[in-house]
């Protein structure tokens, strides 16, 4: 049970900042929970969070690892963050569930929390201080396992243009060309196949092709061209 929110809420930040959106909170401390779920940038991820018991918050997993400081001698496999891809890719099946568990700050995860991992991952520090604060060890965990398994995080953007939009770009540009006299001579397919080979690179959002057309339309509709 954290009891410092900026912890709770930097930890919260580090696995939206990576793509992270499956968030469980065991038994969290409650005045501590509710600070820190004004954390800025997660709503998405708050919106799917759930608090529940640790067996609900690892049901469907099918690799357990759990955040550990190396100290304890258990029968575990210790593995150092750095590199532990390849530890997951010998051990999570290919349609499996990774899950990662984090105890608070101070004692760590418990022996009961230890008991449902497969393996320890530890974040390599200098000895005198073997351990981190919850959410520095989110940041580098979610960092580590989004550059060993890209094609499992979530890539943030904005929705593509469609191809409808796109077509209404292109004849506000044909007609923009007429006006101008602009490429005279080119047939109109040869105009309409150039001007859409460039929004095709350009790759425009549904957001800016809509601002492009619309100025477009008001420029056309003052007949300023």
């Amino acid at each position: 049970k954290p009891r410092d929110p900026n912890n709770i809420g930097a930890a919260l930040r580090a696995m939206a900042n990576f793509g992270f959106c499956d968030l469980a909170v065991v038994d969290p401390y409650a005045p501590t929970w509710r600070e820190a779920r004004s954390a800025v940038g997660v709503e998405a991820l708050l919106r799917r969070a759930r608090a529940v018991s640790l067996d609900d918050a690892l049901a469907g997993a099918t690799l357990v690892l759990g955040a550990s400081d190396g100290r304890r001698r258990l029968r575990r496999p210790l593995l150092d963050l750095p590199g532990i891809d390849a530890f997951l890719r010998k051990n999570l099946p290919s349609r499996g569930r990774l899950a990662g568990l984090f105890g608070c700050e101070k004692t760590g995860l418990t022996k009961e929390h230890l008991g449902h991992c497969h393996a320890l991952v530890r974040i390599p520090t200098v000895p005198e201080l073997p351990s981190m604060n919850l959410g520095q060890a989110v940041a580098l965990t979610a960092y580590e396992l989004s550059r060993g398994f890209p094609a499992q995080v979530r890539k943030p953007g904005l929705p593509a243009a469609p191809a409808e939009q796109t077509e209404a770009l292109v004849r506000e540009f044909l007609r923009a060309f007429a006006a101008l006299g602009y490429m005279p001579g080119v047939p109109e397919k040869a105009k309409a196949r150039r001007v859409r080979d460039a929004l095709k690179r350009m790759r425009p959002c549904r957001k800016d092709a809509g601002l492009l057309l619309a100025v477009m339309r008001r420029v056309r509709a003052n007949n300023l061209i």
